[in-house]
């Protein structure tokens, strides 16, 4: 035999004996006694209360560390519960007695965001223990999975609950350029992101699925798609998180939405059916605590022949002369209501209002709603209907951020656009002012007799147009 097949089957020998040697440590070796000691090393380095419930597992083929039943918290709140977490690591690595992560999985994980009444995040104010001990260099992973996961999020100022269910994340090419920095900003990566559900109240958003890409702390998620409004949704989210104000940036449309189904989702009876499409184009700058303040963009809702229900338009306008009592501003509220949900409707009854009473069931040949949004504040730029026999249009301003109505004018419009009857809302969202009179003892008491007050709008010949967009006059 030659020296040089010699030498390989010595060096074939050693491999094998090093292999064994590890298997026997792996199967000799007892983890789950040095688990405190575990548990105060990372929550040292974390500044979380880290808290391992169930057993620590070993595996050889992967070479491999598991965890059951985690519990994360932060002074007391609970962050993070999960099943289980697995690690794969490197074997080459462990041979040379460094502890090199490539892989990893969370199973089940339980996400928990609170903010309370002073806007503090229950993750922040972490105290870190032992920074010395978090990594230095750049890293990464070969994978990271997150099986069967659930986020909720309290805001204890507005009271809204946000739930997302069965969540599924596959990313891989994980890389952190530079951990002495933040890790969001430094983090790269590539996959797919799933969601079986999200609620907020009576908003249900079902199949949301997305490509996601992270670079240097931007994050894409293209296309993104879900089940809204019984419609289908498609569009793209940007969030850059590279900036001292990170900035979010959405570009969407739900195609054949359900009327019905959107009137559900803001907890209002139905009051018109059919199908339409919505789009949004916005971009938010999180400066601070606010986002409403640094919204901008346009929102857009429209449909065709669209049905009434409880009360047919075209009845009530054409007899507003003979009975001299009608809201106009009723009508209004469903521009309002439109792109904007409940938002302004507060102190306003929709889906009880006085005509309601009225019964029957009418057309909406037309409808529109679109508003431009600068600086949390949303100006109706396009906000008409027409039925068979009658156009009406909405003018004015939105103060999303403090929720006031700035001049909002309704009006009942003559071939050239003139308006015929006008009626305006303002002040608060909670307490909004129709005309001189309030809005909760006009929509729920006595209403307000506009007939008086129509002769001072109608102009003979000439006249200011008051709207001029896309909504046609009724033949």
């Amino acid at each position: 035999m030659s020296g040089r097949k010699k030498g390989l089957i010595i060096a074939g020998g050693v491999v094998l004996l090093m292999i064994a040697t590890v298997f026997a440590a792996v199967l000799l070796f007892d983890i789950n006694s040095y688990k405190l000691k575990i548990e105060t090393a990372v929550s040292g380095a974390t500044g979380l209360d880290i808290r391992i419930k169930g057993k620590i597992g070993l595996s050889f083929f992967p070479l491999g560390v598991s965890a059951k039943d985690i519990l994360v918290a932060n002074r007391g709140s609970e962050i993070l519960s999960m099943r289980s977490l697995k690690l794969r690591m490197e074997f080459m690595a462990l041979l040379k007695k460094q502890l090199n992560v490539s892989a990893c999985e969370l199973v089940s994980p339980a996400v928990t965001i609170v903010k309370d009444t002073d806007g503090k995040f229950n993750f922040e104010d972490i105290e870190v223990k032992s920074p010395q001990e978090r990594p230095e260099k750049a890293f990464g992973l070969s994978d990271l999975k997150l099986s069967k996961g659930s986020l909720v999020y309290l805001d204890k100022q507005t009271g809204k609950k946000t739930e997302l269910k069965e969540i599924d994340l596959a990313v891989r090419d994980v890389r952190v350029a530079d951990t002495a920095g933040s890790i969001i900003k430094n983090i790269s990566f590539t996959g797919s992101l799933a969601c079986k559900e999200l609620t907020q109240k009576d908003l249900r958003i079902e199949n949301l699925k997305a490509p996601v890409k992270a670079v240097r702390g931007v994050f894409t998620f293209q296309p993104l798609t879900m089940d809204i409004f019984g419609g289908k949704g498609e569009g793209e989210l940007t969030a850059d998180e590279t900036g001292s104000d990170p900035e979010y940036k959405i570009n969407f449309k739900v195609s054949k939405l359900d009327f019905e189904k959107l009137q559900e989702s803001f907890g209002i009876k139905k009051m018109i059916s059919g199908k339409g499409d919505l789009t949004a184009v916005l971009t938010i700058k999180e400066k601070g605590r606010t986002l409403i303040k640094n919204l901008n963009g346009t929102f857009s809702l429209r449909g065709d022949h669209l049905t009434t229900h409880t009360v047919d338009l075209d009845k009530i306008l054409t007899a507003y002369e003979s009975s001299q009592q009608f809201n106009l501003v009723d009508i209004g509220a469903f521009f309002i209501v439109g792109p904007l949900g409940n938002v302004a409707l507060q102190g306003y009854r929709y889906g009880n209002l006085l005509y309601e009473s009225q019964g029957g069931q009418g057309t909406i040949v037309q409808f529109i709603s679109h508003w431009n949004i600068k600086n949390g504040e949303a100006d109706a730029a396009d906000c008409a209907l027409a039925t068979l026999h009658n156009r009406i249009a909405l003018m004015g301003k939105l103060n999303l951020v403090n929720q006031r109505y700035e001049k909002v004018t309704v009006a009942l419009l003559d071939h050239k656009g003139c308006a015929i009857l006008t009626q305006t809302i303002s002040g608060p969202f909670g307490h909004p002012q129709i005309g001189t009179a309030n809005a909760v003892e006009s929509l729920a008491g006595p209403v307000l007799d506009l007939y008086r007050k129509a002769k001072r709008f109608v102009q003979a010949g000439r006249c200011k147009v008051f709207y001029d967009g896309s909504v046609e006059q009724p033949r």
